[in-house]
């Protein structure tokens, strides 16, 4: 795979929960209380949530929240302004009666605080490009909105053909599409424009929006369209051994030469033609050859070599499952089309079509159906049977899943009614 290609690194923090249960069938709740680890006063009106998830409360005014949830492993998250995020993974297993969560003010960095000062036109721009990148070119993601977009510290200075985002309190986001307002923490942006490379990790809370009746079979049909070919969905099929039900299929991945770039050593002759000739069009030639060079030798296509479940993942003794296949493959997902915007991105090499960085053969027209590429990092990647995943840096994301950004997200707690 060409890394200076256009690249999406799906970065979350979404891990350590299950959300199989709606509320309304929580078992559990976890209480607790909030104080700053320096005076130990409580901290009042703190949002406290449950990551990637409709769990949560604030605060009140003695720093106390509690929160209902079904049993499982969760990640809790503390986030108020002035002080650094905390996280707190836990399992209903083990759950005390009441905590005490110490949380520590956020240092001032006097750098830092030159760069959000500034609102000119360069920041204006670096906005633009954040959203673009963040919320993502989808339909979904080009309804969603930042709300409160003065909380973002945009640094293209610090780092030469990079931009350094931050938010100094949590990002509020409306993505009217889904019905949802989504509280983010945003821990940390990365685009470095040279190599297309983005990265990005935070939390998400979601709050349903109220929506009125004749909106709410919309709703739920872009929630359900934003969900299905997702890599929460994947998951969840890999897990409960779904994949043919839930419409995916997986494939080893294929190198073929890339008949556009000349050999090395075609190359090499053709450079030394060009030092012994002298006339213009000749040279012209010779190096309209000698720019091939940079091309890819090999294209990364889908194999007619098909994978199970059984050569994907590895049950544990204790019955955790995990992710073991040590070489990138293919995923399909046959029962929804591609967004016409993803299709723009398409570029036509002889017999190969491009769907983001991902190349693959085809014959007549280009197929419309989601293809990504996944590729294990780590030894092994657990996985739950919400379609969470840990860790998530172990799972590199490329293709339709990761063009799909916040504006696309759903929480684990969504029950698709389609699921077989």
């Amino acid at each position: 795979m060409n890394r200076e290609s256009f690249l999406i690194c799906f970065f979350f923090l979404l891990v350590l929960s299950f959300l199989d249960l709606p509320s309304s069938y929580a078992q559990y709740v976890i209480k607790g209380r909030v104080v700053d680890a320096e005076t130990f006063q409580p901290v009042e009106f703190a949002t406290v949530f449950i990551n990637n998830s409709t769990f949560g409360d604030i605060t009140d005014r003695n720093g106390i929240f509690e929160i209902p949830i079904p049993a499982g492993n969760y990640e809790l998250v503390i986030s108020f302004m002035g002080y650094q995020a905390f996280k707190f993974p836990f399992s209903t297993q083990e759950l005390r009666e009441a905590y005490e969560f110490r949380i520590l003010q956020e240092p001032i960095d006097l750098e830092e605080a030159k760069v959000q000062d500034k609102r000119d036109k360069e920041w204006h721009k670096n906005l633009g490009i954040f959203e673009e990148l963040f919320l993502g070119t989808s339909i979904n993601g080009k309804k969603s909105k930042i709300l409160n977009p003065e909380v973002l510290i945009l640094d293209n200075e610090s780092y030469e053909s990079k931009l350094i985002v931050r938010g100094k309190d949590i990002l509020e986001i409306q993505n009217p599409n889904l019905g949802y307002t989504i509280k983010f923490v945003l821990e940390s942006f990365f685009h470095d424009f040279e190599t297309k490379v983005t990265q990005y990790a935070g939390q998400a809370y979601f709050f349903e929006e109220n929506i009125p009746k004749r909106r709410k079979a919309k709703v739920e049909e872009q929630r359900k369209r934003a969900f299905e070919g997702s890599i929460t969905h994947f998951i969840r099929a890999l897990y409960h051994d779904k994949l043919d039900d839930e419409g995916f299929l997986v494939n080893k991945i294929e190198l073929v030469p890339n008949l556009d770039r000349p050999s090395d050593e075609e190359i090499e002759a053709t450079k030394g033609l060009l030092t012994e000739t002298r006339a213009w069009l000749s040279r012209d030639s010779l190096q309209q050859v000698i720019k091939k060079e940079s091309l890819p030798k090999e294209f990364v296509i889908i194999s007619e070599d098909t994978l199970t479940r059984r050569d994907l993942v590895e049950e544990s003794r204790n019955g955790f499952l995990f992710l073991t296949y040590s070489e990138p493959f293919f995923v399909t997902f046959d029962k929804e089309s591609e967004e016409l915007n993803y299709r723009k991105q398409d570029m036509n090499q002889r017999n190969s079509t491009r769907r983001g960085n991902l190349i693959f053969t085809t014959h007549g027209n280009p197929p419309s159906v989601q293809i990504s590429q996944l590729n294990l990092t780590g030894n092994a990647l657990r996985l739950f049977e919400d379609g969470s995943y840990f860790h998530p840096f172990d799972l590199y994301v490329d293709g339709y899943m990761a063009w799909e950004k916040i504006g696309d997200l759903i929480p684990f707690d969504y029950k698709n009614p389609n699921s077989h």
